[in-house]
């Protein structure tokens, strides 16, 4: 009886195999910010304040967390960022078959690790959606024994051979699960079609604590190594590229994620530096921040705990982060430069300015960021720089530290920032995020 159970359940697997999908597939997947309207984190009762506010301590913490993460050089210890609350973008996609189960996760360019609180888990986020693994038939949980297992560091085995990870953190909290595969749905906001990616490797939590913060329950790892998404689709589905464009990170309006590489996705003047890994990071050289004519400051060639580059380009950072000596001097740079009234707001930001006019917001500079390259200097504009405070004062988004620093995601809207993991590239090409969404 059970073989035959089995026959059909293979049998009725078979008819909902997903077409083979050819190499060279370019998804596009629906990124939404936190504070959209559409976010469950959403809070119409929130000004301009409380966001840039929550953004910067949210930077804070986050930036303190890679630093941390590197200066452990851990494996399982401080892998993923569960515990804190400091993430900025969700992906929207769909896992399992016959009747695929649509989640929100975490999208972060910083980890590894897919993975989904799955059916019966005891967790500590009781309000997001689960995934119901047994409901699918083609979920199939890892051995031990298994190649995906023996290349996943925090893997062990059970008294069953299945593969088990658990993740542990200083302040007591922890996730435990299984690794596992399924097959993964993907919805392209150009076509309205979905695609459907077999054999996906995840982990389904079956247990967790946490002290401090709850999670939406799901997260996509976007890192350089194995599992990461990125490094299952290529370059089996896709090129080893991948791109996003932000757009409005406070509002509405949609950002996406392009998986592959496509027309839309490598179209107009690039800025263009090498790209390089370190743990699960992206990094680049920065050389220098100037406004041509005006002064020129000078990055020292290695960051603080990296082994190559000096910054890191991060998408789940909202502040950018720069040593503080380099902060203090652009800040007396942009003084001497701009003649707009300053503000003391004697809290996170170092530089904040008197705006009460149309034309007075137009004296305010974008800056030239100088990546290592030919072709390595790119303009942050002066919305990307400075923020609403108040209604009558904008600061600049950028903070100061002594240790990791950190490209962050405000001062790259409305720029298309590509990872060419092939040719080990990092480009940033200006676009019109909604028009990008039209094409």
């Amino acid at each position: 009886m059970a073989a035959t159970s089995t026959f059909f359940r293979l049998l009725l697997l078979i008819s909902f195999v997903p077409a083979l999908v050819p190499q060279g597939t370019v998804f596009d997947v629906e990124l939404l910010h936190r504070d959209s309207p559409k976010s469950p984190l959403y809070n119409s009762s929130m000004t301009p304040f409380d966001l840039l506010q929550a953004a910067a301590v949210r930077s804070i913490n986050r930036a303190s967390y890679l630093d941390n993460r590197i200066a452990m050089k851990t494996s399982a210890d401080m892998q993923i960022g569960v515990l804190f609350d400091d993430w900025e973008f969700l992906m929207w996609f769909s896992l399992g078959t016959p009747n695929p189960q649509a989640v929100w996760g975490v999208l972060d360019t910083g980890s590894e690790l897919n993975w989904v609180d799955c059916a019966g888990c005891q967790c500590f986020n009781r309000t997001s959606t689960v995934f119901n693994h047994n409901e699918s038939l083609s979920y199939t949980e890892l051995s031990c024994l298994s190649d995906e297992c023996k290349s996943f560091r925090p893997g062990h085995c059970t008294n069953d051979q299945l593969c088990v990870y658990h993740y542990s953190y200083r302040d007591g909290s922890y996730i435990d699960g299984l690794f596992a595969t399924d097959t993964f749905r993907f919805f392209s906001l150009d076509t309205f079609n979905y695609t459907s990616i077999p054999n996906i490797q995840f982990g389904c939590n079956f247990r967790s604590l946490n002290t401090r913060n709850i999670d939406p329950g799901s997260y996509i790892g976007m890192g350089p190594w194995p599992p990461s998404l990125i490094h299952q689709l290529a370059p089996k589905y896709i090129s080893k590229h991948f791109s996003y464009c932000l757009n409005n990170l406070n509002g509405g309006v949609i950002s996406r994620l392009f998986l592959g590489r496509g027309k839309p996705t490598v179209a107009g003047k690039a800025s263009v530096t090498q790209l390089m890994t370190q743990d699960s990071y992206y990094a680049v050289q920065l050389n220098s921040i100037s406004i041509p004519g005006e002064f020129d400051i000078s990055l020292s060639s290695r960051g603080p705990r990296l082994t190559a580059g000096n910054i890191i380009f991060d998408s789940g950072t909202a502040m950018t982060i720069l040593n503080t000596q380099v902060l203090d001097q652009l800040v007396k740079e942009l003084m001497f430069y701009i003649t707009l009234p300053t503000l003391q707001t004697g809290g996170l930001f170092k530089l904040c300015l008197i705006v009460s006019s149309t034309q007075q917001e137009e004296q305010l500079p974008g800056l030239w960021f100088s990546f290592a390259g030919a072709l390595g200097n790119f303009r942050v504009r002066p919305e990307n720089l400075f923020r609403w405070f108040t209604p009558r004062v904008k600061c600049m988004v950028i903070m100061g530290t002594n240790g990791l620093q950190v490209f962050g995601n405000i001062m790259q809207q409305d720029v298309l920032v590509g990872h060419d993991l092939e040719n080990m590239e990092l480009t940033l090409i200006e676009k019109n995020c909604t028009e990008l969404y039209k094409s």
